[in-house]
């Protein structure tokens, strides 16, 4: 799982994949799939899944939707 944070607002968002135009499909907090600029964001890092949703970096919903997405 990669994740990058919300210059601005400090929030993880779960990194699903590149798009085109600067662009990357992510799930926000809200657990939204929604394509969002780059720009926005801190670089995306790798993480392990388990760990992040176990410190609260990530929500449950955000989880749940990453997993459906993983399954795809």
């Amino acid at each position: 799982m990669e994740i990058c944070n919300n210059k601005e607002t400090g929030h993880t968002f779960i990194h699903l994949e590149a798009q085109s135009n600067d662009q990357a499909l992510m799930i926000t907090p809200q657990g939204t799939v929604k394509v969002l600029e780059y720009d926005l964001f801190t670089e995306p890092t790798e993480v392990d899944e388990s760990e992040v949703l176990a410190k609260g970096k990530i929500t449950r919903k955000q989880f749940n939707i990453f997993n459906q997405y993983c399954r795809n």
